[in-house]
């Protein structure tokens, strides 16, 4: 697993770009309000991202079979917490909830984009090879 968490890196660096582009734009359509709605948003789902492979990685050294159940519990946990911002943020009376959302979809979108550029371009054996080949 720890060649195949290499993907870390490049979506954090993404990510980073991302949360400033979100809070250009942001403040360029709505204001400061939306600059900040929006690069929250993004970097909500990028450390969603983030805490999934982490929780994904812990349970593989405990045991191969539970890396399925975590990745779902953890999909669950991050769509309830994005549920639970965007409500805090409605209840607020902050006026970011669009932007906000919008962020947690672009944030989600250039991780997984990122993501997926890696994988295509990676070397990961889909077996384990022994140490002596």
């Amino acid at each position: 697993m720890k060649a195949a968490r290499g993907f870390l890196k490049p979506c954090s660096a993404v990510a980073g770009i991302a949360v400033v582009l979100a809070a250009l734009i942001g403040l360029v359509v709505d204001g400061a309000g939306a600059a900040a709605g929006a690069a929250g948003g993004v970097a909500l789902a990028s450390l969603g991202f983030a805490a999934s492979v982490w929780a994904v990685a812990g349970a593989e050294k405990i045991d191969l079979r539970l890396t399925l159940p975590v990745a779902l519990l953890t999909y669950a946990a991050k769509l309830g917490v994005f549920g639970a911002a965007l409500w805090a943020v409605e209840s607020s009376g902050w006026d970011v909830l669009w932007p906000m959302a919008l962020g947690i979809i672009g944030g989600a979108l250039a991780w997984l984009t990122t993501q997926g550029i890696w994988l295509f371009n990676a070397k990961i054996p889909y077996i384990e090879l022994d140490e002596r080949a």
